[in-house]
């Protein structure tokens, strides 16, 4: 009983110590940013950016951190909510009235590009109030991004294609279909209404922020409270240790992998609503990003192990280097090759850690001998 007891004070120990790391390490690159720039850094309006910037990429790196901890990879999230949000844009465009082409014109693919632009029409009065009609949208969004991760759990976890392999096969699907729809164009122009999610605020706290708190709290409660979450790290430890002690593991990769796209579809609803527009392509540099961040955040790229905590400091740390990147003039193809050389490092950072560990327990086996 006493052994499990410290066991419980070890791990919240090394919790407390890790969240402790994270935001010294975040404190100290808020400070350098603020001495390199800081009239521009510290002003009232890159803080307020930062603070509507972060949750829609927070989302998605979490919705990441979920897949990665059962030893898969989501390659489609951003194409997910790609099409989550057109979907649901063409629900919302049409419901309220917006715009001046008809709705089957560019369900068939045949609009030019500048007609999309301009929006739809409805043919025929709904009736339904706006309030609803935004209920509506969120529901298809979330709906769409659910579908798409249950594909893709489907192929990993049924089907048994490698994660990497069947979200970037499902990466080009969703995105081939979202272009097929809108040929490319960017479909805006949406009500008021709906842009207070991605703009507004309650009580001087940006809606999209409290989206992501609660996005936070509810993942961080999944993970550690439910038997879902347990069967994820269950599983992204050891799929077949878990399986002989009686857990499905397909059914909870699949569960997985629509949890992620479900995720994603929030992302896209804060995204579209934050610049009034959807577009296929919107958001792709934030792949790689939440990739790295994840894995900064301390979960094994092998699964099994990390938790949201170090995920949502990396998640910060990682928008306030790029805030500074962006004050400082540094171009976008700059910022990729300095987030593709810091995914190498912490790489081969990491795979050198587990080489040394695992030389380091067969010198102790020896020496036990």
């Amino acid at each position: 009983m006493k052994a499990k007891h410290r066991i419980k004070f070890d791990s919240s120990q090394n919790e407390l110590n890790q969240s402790v790391a994270y935001f010294s390490l975040f404190v100290l690159v808020f400070a350098l940013m603020a001495i390199l720039q800081p009239r521009r850094f510290l002003s009232g309006i890159n803080i307020q950016q930062l603070a509507f910037q972060i949750p829609e990429f927070g989302i998605f790196s979490i919705g990441m951190m979920i897949v990665m901890i059962s030893g898969g990879i989501d390659l489609s999230i951003i194409t997910t909510a790609t099409l989550s949000g057109i979907i649901s844009s063409i629900v919302l465009l049409f419901l309220s009235h917006r715009g001046t082409m008809d709705l089957g014109a560019l369900l068939k693919g045949i609009m030019a590009d500048d007609t999309i632009r301009s929006g739809l029409h409805a043919t025929m009065p709904t009736g339904i109030s706006m309030i609803g009609i935004i209920v509506l949208t969120i529901f298809v969004a979330l709906a769409v991004g659910f579908l798409c991760g249950l594909l893709n759990g489907f192929l990993v976890a049924k089907v048994k294609i490698p994660p990497i392999l069947a979200t970037l096969g499902t990466m080009r699907l969703y995105e081939g279909i979202a272009l097929v729809i809108t040929k490319g164009a960017p479909l805006t122009g949406f009500p008021d209404e709906f842009i207070f999610l991605g703009s507004g605020e309650i009580l001087g706290i940006p809606v999209p922020m409290i989206i992501f708190i609660l996005a936070i709290l509810a993942v961080a409660t999944l993970l550690a409270k439910t038997p879902l979450g347990r069967g994820i790290y269950a599983v992204g430890e050891n799929p077949l240790a878990a399986q002989y002690s009686g857990l499905d593991n397909s059914k909870i990769l699949m569960k997985t992998y629509a949890i992620t796209g479900v995720l994603a579809g929030l992302a896209a609803l804060i995204m579209m609503a934050r610049v009034d527009s959807i577009k296929v392509g919107y958001g792709n540099s934030f792949l790689l990003q939440s990739v790295l961040v994840v894995i900064l955040g301390g979960v094994s790229t092998v699964g099994g192990t990390g938790n949201i905590i170090g995920v949502v400091f990396s998640v910060l740390i990682l928008r306030v280097i790029s805030s500074g990147f962006n004050i400082m003039g540094f171009s976008n193809y700059m910022r990729n090759v300095i987030w593709g050389s810091l995914l190498i490092i912490v790489a081969i950072v990491i795979s050198s850690g587990f080489r040394f560990i695992k030389k380091t327990k067969h010198i102790d086996e020896v020496i036990s001998r």
